[in-house]
């Protein structure tokens, strides 16, 4: 498919990779079946290890949750991980999805390092070896607050895209999308990660091969008492997966009346109740929200373009297309 794309260098270049995006983008929007495979509310005491969480690496047992959040502590080791309730395929062909949100707390520097490393993350195993790790939640310290981050994968050159910093103490909602193309000659992947209302940080760094499968969400404890990834609290822990069904022919007849303003300025404005997603031209999901008839969606921060709002409107998987004015 690639190589007779190619024959098209004559025509305006803007136009052609606007082409060859929907054409990308067409798979991943298709299958509106989206599996919640993790859920961590983190309402239980003691040991992440005895309640569903394996450890694969480090001291077992040093990760507890009070009844309300999970904590790390600077200095410990233990690494451990959440086996998703059902192991999900990357397909050949197609486009796969991975989301993963929490909220993040740290409440000050003590143990953090300037430098950054890792916490929270995918991986392609579960239990007691997990050594593929993907969609890296990277984390930074300052006297006077923390900063987040995010890495696709390992392999080459890599390098963490950062937010701006969070004063200690303040608590971050986060949404990383993790998006893996396996539809095109030369399979790639690239992860996002939305901060509060910071913009959107997007990271394709990481040249290491694309995982067959994603099976497990995990989290660790790297460094020193004085140098690593510091004391972190973690609460509303979810993950789910996109898979793609329908044939791209039939994107067009799944249409339904979800979105009542398609031509966009600073909102959204819905047409019915549904769990809604909305995804740029590269497969990255950019917004999630709950609605209901007559409620809007805030998009005033996004870059001007086409995106395509999907949900599930009675039962029935709906996709429409939008321009960002």
């Amino acid at each position: 498919m690639l190589h007779k794309l190619l024959i098209i260098k004559f025509f305006d270049m803007n136009k052609f990779y606007s082409l060859l995006a929907t054409a990308m983008f067409a798979v991943s929007v298709n299958a509106q079946t989206t599996t919640e495979v993790v859920n961590d509310s983190f309402s239980y005491t003691g040991a992440l290890n005895a309640n569903g969480w394996a450890t694969h690496s480090g001291t077992a047992g040093q990760i507890l949750s009070d009844g309300n959040v999970a904590k790390l502590i600077a200095g410990n080791s233990e690494d451990i991980n959440r086996a998703f309730s059902t192991i999900y395929p990357v397909a050949a062909g197609k486009v796969s999805v991975a989301n993963y949100s929490a909220t993040i707390n740290i409440a000050s520097a003590t143990g953090l390092t300037t430098a950054g490393d890792y916490f929270l993350m995918l991986s392609s195993t579960a239990g007691t070896t997990v050594t593929s790790l993907y969609a890296r939640l990277f984390v930074k310290g300052s006297a006077t607050g923390y900063t987040l981050g995010i890495l696709n994968n390992s392999g080459g050159i890599v390098s963490p895209t950062y937010g701006t910093e969070i004063p200690y103490g303040t608590p971050a909602n986060i949404s990383v999308t993790y998006t893996i193309y396996n539809s095109i000659a030369t399979p790639t992947n690239v992860a996002t990660l939305q901060i509060n209302s910071q913009a959107l940080l997007t990271n394709s760094t990481g040249t290491g091969a694309i995982p067959t499968t994603l099976a497990s969400v995990v989290i660790r404890e790297a460094g020193s008492a004085t140098n690593g990834t510091g004391s972190i609290t973690i609460d509303n822990l979810v993950v789910t997966t996109i898979s793609t069904t329908l044939a791209v022919s039939n994107i067009d007849s799944s249409k339904a009346n979800l979105v009542k303003n398609t031509i966009v300025e600073n909102s959204i404005l819905f047409a019915a109740k549904a769990n809604v997603q909305v995804i740029n031209m590269n497969g990255q999901v950019v917004r999630t929200a709950s609605v209901n008839e007559n409620s809007s969606v805030d998009v005033s921060t996004l870059t001007k373009g086409t995106y395509f709002v999907t949900g599930n409107v009675n039962g029935k998987s709906v996709s429409q297309k939008i321009i960002k004015k």
